[in-house]
């Protein structure tokens, strides 16, 4: 299929605007501009048109007419990937942002979730029931792009990533046609829509499992960035006993103007541990204990506190529009030598935004077959991201070279794979991202699924 020029045909454009309810812009229209910028401010494109879809009929409508002109066609939920895999140029965009409608089923415990939904509306709208799913750390993250990649967040080790909360999928087809994907129907398609990061239909609906949940025991432990390896020593040492209640992050980075840490440790490196305890939170007191008891924290801020609530208290720390670049390694295990390397950084991170994550996965994650769903890395017990982000343009390309190098320091011991949620513009290797297997019974989706390629590749 040859790609549109960024000129759409007047004719096309026409039959655009003549079918779809919502907006279709082109260049030079007032809002296209602001329309097709992403989160991720380092990413520059421009597609061919932008369709701002009003509801799923405009899906099918938007689809029939780019397969009926060669249109070569992109999906953009949340627009928080930070390859920007939302949006080509000279590509047709599908904007799925104004449908997020969020719908509960007590009884069941199901959400019924629309395709341009983001974390808050999902967080929002379960936690009125006391209930909950697994779903991203920043609260503006699309739904749609999170799960697809495999989605993992604070109630994974206990409840499994968002993709193996799915239930099932209802998705517009390359050739117009809707269908529901679950392990009944379909069960081809719900393989690869759980964690093969997309490219095989738009996705309008998710149906996800919710667990019983009001609060959580959550907060941060702050300690100097000279005590780093002893402090990832002790994190990983924790949670290689901890309960699948416990889920943590230790964050290398500086310290960031939190109103209950000290204002002479804003701005100096330190190492804190993130936290989420969630069970019952008596005893997750008695769990956490060996964990905060460590060292001599700067400060100590953990406490009970709404689920919907601690997932969106990362939010200030991801501003949209900023420029991010990002690397990923997934680990077994960490070694001490690991621990050394990621501690030294502590000091020699390349701008005072930019963090490194040493995330705990394991637990229900791992107790997930392989062969149960498209992600793949459910033999990593940690996997680090290394997270660029500068709001200076002129500083992305030392940006990108300073990340680069923390993360080959790193990575010598990591596991082969890299996870697709995480991965930047040149982590595009589908067999690194999916490993061999996977990434060959995904290319034979695509082909089935979209013989003509009209989706730009994930």
């Amino acid at each position: 299929m040859n790609d549109e020029s960024a000129t759409l045909k007047p004719s096309v454009l026409g039959a655009l605007r003549a079918r779809v309810r919502g907006t279709s812009l082109v260049r030079g229209d007032e809002g296209y501009d602001l329309a097709r910028r992403v989160w991720n401010g380092a990413i520059d494109r421009f597609p061919s048109c932008i369709v701002e879809c009003a509801d799923a009929e405009d899906v099918s409508h938007t689809m029939r007419i780019a397969i009926d002109n060669g249109l070569r066609m992109t999906v953009r939920g949340g627009g928080h990937n930070v390859a920007g895999r939302s949006i080509r140029d000279d590509a047709l965009l599908l904007d799925l942002s104004k449908l997020r409608q969020v719908s509960v089923n007590r009884d069941l415990r199901v959400a019924t979730v629309q395709g341009g939904a983001v974390w808050r509306d999902v967080d929002g709208a379960t936690a009125v029931e006391g209930l909950a799913t697994t779903g991203g750390l920043v609260s503006s993250t699309g739904v749609g792009g999170f799960t697809l990649g495999g989605g993992a967040g604070w109630l994974m080790r206990k409840h499994g990533l968002a993709c193996d909360n799915l239930h099932s999928a209802g998705v517009v087809l390359a050739d117009g046609r809707f269908v529901r994907a679950s392990p009944q129907e379909h069960p081809d398609l719900y393989w690869g829509l759980r964690g093969g990061a997309g490219g095989l239909g738009v996705v309008t609906s998710f149906e996800f499992q919710l667990h019983p949940l009001h609060e959580v025991l959550a907060g941060l432990v702050v300690h100097p960035a000279e005590h780093a390896a002893a402090a990832l020593r002790a994190f990983r040492d924790f949670a290689a006993d901890a309960p699948d209640e416990f889920c943590g992050i230790t964050v290398i980075a500086h310290g960031p103007p939190l109103p209950f840490l000290d204002p002479a440790w804003h701005g100096r490196p330190v190492v804190m541990f993130a936290m989420c305890w969630s069970g019952d939170l008596a005893k997750g007191e008695t769990a956490l204990a060996a964990l905060r008891g460590h060292g001599q924290p700067v400060v100590d801020h953990i406490g009970r506190m709404p689920y919907a609530q601690w997932q969106q208290l990362q939010d200030p720390l991801a501003p949209r529009g900023h420029y991010y670049y990002w690397k990923t390694a997934n680990y077994a295990g960490l070694s001490d030598s690991t621990v050394n390397e990621l501690a030294a950084m502590a000091n020699r991170l390349p701008t005072m935004r930019s963090e490194i994550h040493v995330q705990h996965m394991g637990g229900a994650v791992s107790r997930f077959s392989a062969e149960e769903a498209a992600f793949p890395h459910r033999d990593a017990q940690f996997f680090v991201n290394f997270i660029g982000v500068t709001d200076a343009a002129s500083a992305a390309s030392s940006l990108r070279e300073g990340i680069r190098a923390l993360h080959d320091r790193a990575a010598r011991d990591a596991l082969p794979g890299a996870q697709a949620n995480f991965a930047d513009r040149d982590d595009s290797d589908n067999i690194r991202r999916f490993g061999l297997k996977n990434a060959g019974r995904l290319e034979a989706l695509r082909k089935k699924y979209d013989p003509a390629g009209i989706f730009a590749g994930p």
